[in-house]
């Protein structure tokens, strides 16, 4: 949303820059500012996020081992060395800045009338969402002194940890809130159209914002100076809201011609039925867990890939002559042609926009039962996070799992044909360390293109799935061939701060970043 409340730190230089298009923003005219409501702006943002969480999968692909790069092109440059700068990633920055002053807009007009708990309480959780993924990625960020309009033009940073203690606040108050909005008859309730991820019920957004709350503190929880802090609010956790057990899906009402799905315009079709991804096809390593190099996987499989299990893969920057240029009939991620819905992570034009799955929320409670933090059966949740996976994949652009699909059949046959594996069957794993191992492998095929940048913070957090450090063999790691790295795993462990912060916050933004080097707070690796 182009509105006055900007990120402020970025000035009138670049107010109203974001490459993430907003269907329901309420300005139709760019150089006239309008007046707006909250209840106008909520959901609006909440389409933003969706947009934003879509780009950054799709941006970070190629560092999560998802995608390599397809024959008949050249000059990929820093795609395949690791070598950007601060141009790199920036839109993340800016996007997620313009999105979180959006929730600030929010907040700030609703907070001091108790009968809008409701939307209060979702800018909350959805400010949250936005610097979780803003820490994820840059660690230290402007946040105490950030989104406060024409009164600090320069905002300090923040470490990553202590922003992620703000947030988790927000996400504690956010709940208390909401439970006594509930309770009290005169809370103006959210309606449907208000409310693009929940549909305004309210019990379904105790639940998000708790695996939210949940996801950040596992992260924090493997610092040794975050422990005392971690075990408090893990027993501070109210298990009565429970987690996710859908998929946190926000649809605005997406259509095919003039407001298509984000993920289906970025690796399916254009609204010109023109194939959208020419140049990229699937790593050899993220199709091993799949073909049977690493597991065996056709159920999936044969949903995410075109021609599974004969699909055209490559290695991270290998350019040589003999790589297969990319399917001219569709890209690699979707399974039919450009008149019809499918399976897997491209449904079609009108598909919802993932925030969370239902399986990573199962996977996130299965981590925190192995480890101790919360009490409950990880062997459980670990099999649930499998199924839902599945379940997900399965689903048709309606949401509903296709008919001719059986979940519960197929689950069981991947559990047969990888018998022998700790990864797929929990009971094999006879260690703590093979636990989390399992438990992480499984999160990032499940996570496969629809969440890839949760997928490699998750690797840098854990050093899960395995790689073998050094190696050039494409099944033994997902580093690029052509690596600039130094990091003993040849890849990055960040991305730079945008060259903005430098002109415009020169005096606050942290100095002697290194893209190989610098770690964000919860990588111990």
């Amino acid at each position: 949303m182009k509105k006055h409340f900007k990120y402020i730190v970025l000035s009138v230089l670049v107010i109203g820059a974001s490459s993430c298009k907003k269907y329901l923003d309420v300005n139709t005219n760019p150089n006239s500012l309008t007046a707006a409501t909250p209840n106008l702006v909520l959901p609006q943002a909440i389409v933003g996020a969706a947009t934003i969480a879509s780009n950054t999968n799709i941006n970070f692909a190629d560092f999560s081992g998802a995608r390599a790069n397809a024959g008949g092109f050249g000059g990929f440059g820093v795609t395949v060395t690791y070598d950007f700068g601060n141009l790199a990633y920036q839109g993340v920055w800016l996007d997620s800045y313009d999105n979180a002053n959006d929730f600030q807009y929010v907040i700030d007009n609703t907070s001091a009338d108790a009968t809008l708990i409701f939307s209060t309480s979702i800018g909350r959780i959805m400010k949250s969402l936005t610097f979780e993924r803003l820490v994820n990625q840059f660690n230290d960020v402007p946040y105490s002194e950030a989104l406060k309009g024409a009164g600090n033009f320069t905002p300090k940073y923040d470490k990553g940890e202590d922003v992620y203690k703000g947030c988790i606040a927000d996400l504690d108050k956010a709940i208390k809130d909401i439970q006594t909005g509930i309770s009290a008859a005169t809370t103006i309730a959210i309606t449907k159209a208000g409310d693009p991820l929940f549909g305004g019920d309210m019990n379904r957004w105790l639940k998000f914002a708790n695996t939210v709350r949940l996801r950040m503190l596992i992260k924090m929880a493997g610092v040794p100076a975050l422990q005392a802090y971690t075990t408090t609010a893990f027993a501070a956790t109210v298990n009565s809201i429970g987690f996710l057990v859908d998929d946190a899906l926000v649809n605005p009402g997406y259509e095919k011609v003039n407001k298509p799905s984000p993920i289906y315009n970025s690796i399916g079709f254009g609204t010109d039925g023109s194939n959208t991804t020419t140049s990229r096809i699937p790593t050899r390593w993220i199709y091993s867990f799949y073909s049977g190099s690493k597991l065996t996987d056709p159920g999936r499989g044969e949903v995410i890939y075109r021609g599974f299990p004969s699909s055209i893969i490559n290695q991270l920057g290998d350019e040589s002559a003999g790589v297969a240029p990319a399917s001219a009939d569709g890209s690699a991620w979707i399974t039919g042609d450009k008149n019809g819905t499918y399976l897997g992570v491209v449904k079609g034009p009108t598909q919802g926009t993932v925030l969370i799955l239902a399986a990573e929320s199962n996977f996130l409670q299965a981590e925190a039962y192995a480890r101790g933090y919360l009490t409950g059966v990880a062997s459980t949740a670990f099999n649930e996070g499998i199924k839902q996976s599945f379940k997900y994949l399965y689903k048709t652009v309606d949401n509903t799992v296709d008919p001719t699909k059986d979940v519960d059949a197929d689950v069981a046959t991947y559990l047969s044909d990888n018998s022998g594996s700790y990864l797929v069957n929990f009971a094999l794993a006879a260690t703590p360390d093979q636990k989390i191992e399992a438990i992480i492998t499984q999160k990032y095929i499940a996570l496969n293109m629809i969440n890839n940048d949760e997928a490699f913070s998750e690797f840098r957090r854990t050093t899960y799935p395995k790689i073998v450090n050094g190696s050039s063999d494409p099944i033994q790691t997902f580093a690029s061939k052509q690596s600039a790295s130094t990091h003993i795993d040849k890849l990055p462990t960040r991305v730079l701060y945008p060259a903005q912060e430098f002109s415009l916050n020169k005096a606050n933004v942290p100095t002697g970043i290194n893209k190989f080097g610098s770690l964000i707070f919860w990588d111990l690796n």
